[in-house]
């Protein structure tokens, strides 16, 4: 799973401390003067209709103060870049950094300017996967399309200690949300005696457009029109699509031209051998297996006890994070092997994995480590020679002749289930030769379904009452019970009677009555809660007409745009199944159900039907999404196919009074 802190650590760590030189002031307001032209521009020529344009933009890094400058200059063309560029947000991290010196403008196109006020806000804000961190805020004032806005500020590192501070990581993000004419960057990395070499590494930044250049002791960057990243729904991750520049530091000992199976061959035998170091107790390894399986157990059901041994271990990365004096006062030892994990009873995820490849290698497995580059974060290129790509951990085992893959340190998955950033994820399987290339198994619908019954009646006023339950398993259960992992009982109910009320008609009510499983991961996750849909049905006293589906075809709001600038990503392929009975009101009975319809089995499938009873109608229905990538060329199609499951859930059937 990803970790916050790699349990291994190696050169090159984004972690670096820097001697303490005094901090260089803020830069006075001299703003740069501004071109007639530019406040004249009605359009970006290189990209006509865009909403802004980014006309200027300055980096400067320097890593002996912690410190980085930021400079931009944007031009808005349109009202909607108005409402997306006037309230800016800085992420940042409070425990390492501050954000400081923040000033700003606002340019009208008369070439009068209004000034910022300097007023800061605080906010969480929610990222991708429920990731929450902190941004600054502030917003520009009397912005108005044909203005031009600029601002400036700096990200300060924090000082550790009395002589060290810690600079999280150097990295040009080179590509931004809007298309870029001029952007200029610059390093100035630490050249004290003790300093180890600077390197830099490119993602995604086309070798024609521009290379860093070091003069003397400063590292530079310029590149001229940059198309944005347009952010959209269902989009690949933005650390995927974004070109940046990452600078490095390299042991002295460490080779300076090596080939790229070099390379990895040597990251893995050392990866591997930390591994071995840590699992060396065989003894009390044997014993914990001869503990808990038996020996007429089939490979795989030792395998799947195994796995529930290693669930049993506290997860402290599941946790909240502590200070020191709560782990001081809860006595959290640090584990220096497997022994010390089985002793404790608690680890860090990769602690747990790597107890996990020792039960199974005790059993008489072949197990292994795999460092993985998660999919909801870049894109693997070997040939980068980046370790620190590889953030995530996993294990291999071979039992019976079968593979699986296993991440029992993400806790509350089932068995052979991965997170779904872990599935079809590329990365590199480790062994005392080093280390091969792999890719992991890709998800199937069948993995993460959503199984819906329900058993409704219409009373006289039109309305639905009625008993739904659900089964979530796989992806979808391991998914909810992580989200949830902090929550007691009644914060679950809370959290899934939201989710689920969300997927009714407006003004619809659901309440949980109970949920099942929650700890246990390789059962589904069943709740059950009472239904309020108010008014659902129309028509006189004769005639009702109902719609076929109560639930809302939530996918379509994804699809909203008639034009795509990204791929289509969906994080993992899933499957909807919905078995509905719909008792009639007294006197009523069905006059006519729309005919089944399906659209035929491909990369996206969808089926449903009505069957009349006599007091009751059963519906059903099956949505199957089967990728999880899906060229732009393709968005038209989908966007088709989800408006036609929208038509045909909404599709009415009648009732007619026999009064």
């Amino acid at each position: 799973m990803n970790r916050t802190a790699r349990f291994i650590t190696t050169i090159g760590v984004a972690l670096i401390a820097f001697a303490v030189f005094p901090n260089r002031s803020a830069n006075a307001d001299d703003w740069q003067p501004i071109a007639p032209e530019d406040l004249a521009l009605k359009d970006n020529p290189k990209q006509p209709g865009a909403d802004a344009i980014i006309l200027y933009r300055e980096v400067d890094e320097d890593a002996r103060l912690a410190s980085v400058n930021n400079y931009k200059r944007i031009k808005i063309f349109t009202a909607a870049g108005v409402k997306s560029q006037s309230d800016v947000e800085i992420d940042y991290n409070k425990a390492q950094e501050t954000i400081q010196s923040v000033r700003g403008r606002t340019i009208r196109p008369d070439g009068s300017v209004v000034e910022f006020d300097g007023k800061t806000y605080d906010k969480e804000i929610v990222k991708g996967n429920g990731i929450k961190v902190l941004a600054k805020t502030f917003t520009m004032p009397d912005v108005q399309p044909g203005c031009i806005i600029e601002y400036r500020y700096r990200e300060q590192f924090q000082q550790q200690s009395s002589d060290v501070y810690y600079y999280w990581t150097m990295e040009w993000i080179v590509q931004q949300d809007l298309y870029t004419r001029l952007a200029r960057f610059s390093i100035k990395p630490d050249e004290s005696s003790y300093a180890l070499p600077l390197f830099s590494r490119n993602y995604n930044l086309p070798a024609s457009l521009a290379s860093v250049q070091k003069q003397q002791n400063l590292y530079t960057l310029e590149i001229h029109d940059m198309p944005g990243v347009e952010e959209e729904q269902l989009m690949p991750p933005l650390d995927a699509l974004r070109a940046r520049v990452e600078f490095y530091y390299r042991a002295q000992d460490e080779p300076s031209q090596e080939t790229q199976d070099q390379y990895w061959k040597r990251i893995g035998k050392k990866w591997n051998a930390d591994v071995d170091h840590f699992i060396d107790k065989k003894k009390e390894l044997a014993q914990e297996v001869s503990s808990i399986v038996a020996p007429n157990d089939s490979p795989e059901d030792k395998l799947r006890k195994l796995y529930a041994r290693a669930l049993k271990i506290r997860n402290l990365d599941m946790e909240e994070e502590k200070s020191q004096k709560e782990n001081k006062q809860e006595d959290i030892k640090p584990n220096a092997n497997v022994a010390d994990v089985l002793k404790h009873g608690y680890g860090h995820a990769a602690e747990i994995d790597f107890l996990m490849i020792g039960l199974a290698r005790a059993a008489g497995f072949e197990a292994a480590d795999l460092r993985i580059a998660p999919r909801n974060g870049i894109i693997f290129y070997p040939n980068r020679q980046a370790s620190s790509d590889l953030s995530d951990e996993m294990i291999w085992v071979r039992a019976g002749g079968k593979e699986y893959y296993l991440d029992p340190g993400a806790r509350y998955y089932a068995f052979n289930v991965l997170p779904w950033y872990e599935s079809a994820a590329e990365g590199i399987r480790l062994s005392k030769d080093g280390s091969e290339m792999i890719e992991t198994p890709a998800p199937v619908p069948t993995d993460a379904t959503i199984v819906r019954h329900g058993d409704f009646t219409i009373d006289s006023d039109k309305e639905i009452n009625g008993k739904l339950q659900i089964d979530f398993t796989g992806l979808e259960a391991g998914n909810r019970r992580y989200e949830n992992r902090d929550e007691d009982e009644a914060g679950r109910k809370k959290a899934l009677g939201d989710e689920i009320k969300q997927w009714l008609a407006v003004n619809s009510t659901f309440e949980v009555t109970n949920i099942s499983n929650w700890d246990q991961v390789d059962a589904p996750l069943h709740v059950e809660g009472t239904v309020k849909v108010p008014a659902v049905a129309s028509g006189s006293a004769q005639r009702m007409l109902l719609p076929m589906d109560l639930f809302q075809t939530t996918e379509i709001a994804y699809f909203q745009s008639q034009k795509r600038s990204n791929p289509v990503v969906f994080p993992y392929p899933y499957e909807k199944v919905d078995d509905l009975v719909i008792h009639y009101p007294p006197g009523y009975k069905a006059q006519a159900v729309p005919d089944p319809q399906k659209i035929a089995p491909g990369p996206v499938s969808y089926e449903i039907s009505a069957a009349a009873q006599p007091d009751s109608v059963e519906i059903k229905r099956q949505l199957e999404i089967k990728g999880t990538l899906y060229a732009k060329d393709a968005y038209p199609a989908l966007r088709s196919f989800f408006s036609v499951v929208k038509t045909d859930d909404a599709a009415p059937f009648m009732l007619q009074s026999g009064r």
